[in-house]
């Protein structure tokens, strides 16, 4: 076979490799839940409509994943814990972010913990005692030094229930 021959086939072979593998990515990152720290869509996962008492599994989860605006979802890794059993989300230099302006639009949301998808509600608190005690619980879980350190300023938490 002439060497244009192999050349041609290659490159156009090349390229509609190139092609699916451009569609796999795009539909990775926007058909599906967040990675990491890009944000995603739908939150894939068996959803748990039962009501939730005790959130206190948490723990083990690490970090859960939370999707807003379910009309057209809009999700993103998150930091979550529990403190006696109250499930909350922590976001740090949280205004202007996407999801918590949709927070702010409707408090109906969904979270993903492990492979098990709820639905529940977000309900932001400025309360300074439930603040305090609540940073206190997530700097005691990452096993960051003592003594606790003041949450900033720029810090927003959201108590979370199952709706």
């Amino acid at each position: 076979m002439p060497d244009f021959w192999c050349n041609t086939r290659r490159s156009v072979v090349t390229k509609i490799a190139r092609g699916f593998g451009l569609m796999a990515v795009a539909t990775l990152l926007m058909g599906i839940g967040p990675f990491d720290r890009l944000p995603g869509a739908r939150l894939v996962g068996s959803e748990v409509d039962a009501p939730i008492a005790s959130w206190r599994f948490v723990e083990t989860a690490g970090q859960c994943q939370l999707e807003t605006r379910l009309q057209y979802p809009h999700s993103v890794t998150v930091n979550c814990w529990h403190l006696d059993g109250q499930l909350y989300v922590g976001c740090m230099n949280c205004q202007g972010k996407v999801w918590s302006h949709y927070v702010a639009l409707s408090q109906q949301a969904r979270i993903k913990i492990a492979s098990k998808v709820y639905p529940v509600i977000l309900e932001r608190t400025t309360d300074p005692q439930e603040m305090t005690r609540s940073w206190a619980a997530r700097w005691n879980q990452l096993g960051r030094a003592q003594p606790v350190v003041k949450a900033p300023d720029h810090y927003w938490l959201y108590r979370v229930t199952s709706r």
